[in-house]
């Protein structure tokens, strides 16, 4: 199967949610998918527990701040009572019902901090991509990490012009740069037409997060 990039940008949702499909799809054809998360250090989040849970063949890797209220959040269900090699492969359960993801935004603070973890998952990108076993990667929001100039578009092209043939790679997040889009072969352009966030709907659990 040859390989090709995908772009999946706009200013509407669905992105990352976009990509999470094609990760379920690709696990049930029997491919490694991998997804590197730029700017997110949320470990609460529904696709991160369920890969950790229940996918083997998805691995996630945040790359960001974590949630000042993630220890609340989480909870280890049973955990310290399991043996010691279920232990090694069970992360936890569920996410408190009664603790929600609030308007803080501290885990998007963009400064020094952040554009280091961006660096971070850069490098972790070219290692994937040029040496892993992965038929799928996921780079989610680096559009958003060239965006806001943690990280160079040219340096993104080079390492999709240099990738080997069979591999996918997806790339997510509002702000494209025109750079990433001649390269794609596939761009993806999610329009905001109307969005309860307006309305002052907080981002709600299994549907947002």
């Amino acid at each position: 199967m040859k390989g090709k990039v995908q772009v999946y940008t706009g200013d509407g949702k669905g992105k990352t949610t976009a990509s999470l499909g094609l990760a379920l799809r690709a696990i049930g054809q029997g491919f490694k998918v991998i997804m590197i998360q730029f700017m997110k250090g949320g470990a609460y989040t529904g696709e991160y527990i369920a890969a950790k849970n229940y996918l083997p063949n998805f691995e996630i890797y945040q790359y960001g701040r974590g949630c000042i209220k993630q220890q609340k959040q989480l909870k280890m269900k049973g955990y310290y009572k399991l043996p010691e090699h279920e232990k090694k492969h069970k992360f936890f359960d569920y996410v408190r019902e009664d603790i929600e993801c609030g308007p803080c935004r501290y885990c998007f603070l963009n400064d020094s901090i952040q554009g280091q973890y961006v660096q971070d998952a850069f490098t972790k990108s070219k290692e994937v991509i040029m040496n892993g076993d992965h038929h799928v990667i996921i780079l989610d929001e680096v559009n958003v990490a060239m965006q806001l100039g943690y990280l160079d578009p040219e340096h993104v092209v080079k390492m999709l012009e240099q990738k080997p043939g069979d591999k996918e790679v997806i790339l997510t997040g509002r702000g494209a740069p025109e750079q990433i889009r001649k390269c794609a072969d596939l761009i993806t352009e999610m329009t905001l037409k109307k969005h309860y966030f307006d309305d002052g709907q907080m981002a709600r659990r299994g549907i947002e997060y």
